[in-house]
């Protein structure tokens, strides 16, 4: 007598699970997010600071967010306060970092987070040229660090079209400075 339940109980599970690839197939679901939202969320997550390798200290904050038309790319630009400790002193350099990287989507978050951010241009004063090179390392693992654990937008859990729409990444393009993100399976 279970056998037979456990039969239809598979086949309704297998029916819904169907049904419900049949309804989200080949539809597409597009958002657009602005240069201002993402700015925002960043926002929201800094000021960022993290120890590198013991003596280095970085500070991210202030951030800049610029959407290039045609692009796959996000481009943003922050505030970075490096805190250099050599002995007991501590020697604070100030200046801005443009960076920008691509776009990776979690479906069980629902969550999008900026992805191989790559450092376009570093502008500190103060900082001797033997020890750029440093610099840059320790800012790119910063950086590595922040978007890893920080999502640049998140769907909402409240809203069922975005709830639906945790499927799978197509499609990332910038247009009229809008970052256009297309869902689907």
């Amino acid at each position: 007598m279970k056998k037979p339940a456990i039969i239809i109980l598979l086949l309704f599970i297998f029916a819904v699970a169907g049904g419900a690839f049949y309804y989200f197939s080949g539809k597409e679901y597009v958002y657009r997010f602005t240069e201002s939202q993402i700015q925002e969320k960043l926002r929201t997550k800094l000021p960022f600071t993290r120890t590198f390798l013991f003596i280095f200290q970085v500070r991210l904050d202030h951030p800049r967010v610029s959407l290039a038309n045609n692009s796959q790319r996000v481009s943003a630009g922050l505030d970075v306060v490096l805190d250099i400790r050599v002995g007991n002193e501590t020697k604070p350099l100030g200046g801005t970092l443009d960076v920008s990287g691509g776009i990776k989507y979690v479906p069980e978050r629902g969550e999008f987070f900026l992805t191989d951010p790559v450092i376009e241009r570093l502008v500190f004063q103060g900082i001797p040229d033997k020890y750029l090179e440093k610099v840059n390392l320790v800012l790119a693992r910063a950086l590595t660090a922040y978007f890893a654990e920080r999502p640049i937008y998140a769907l909402s859990v409240a809203n069922t079209k975005q709830l639906a729409a945790r499927l799978v990444l197509k499609h990332v393009v910038v247009e009229n400075h809008e970052l256009v993100v297309t869902l689907g399976i």
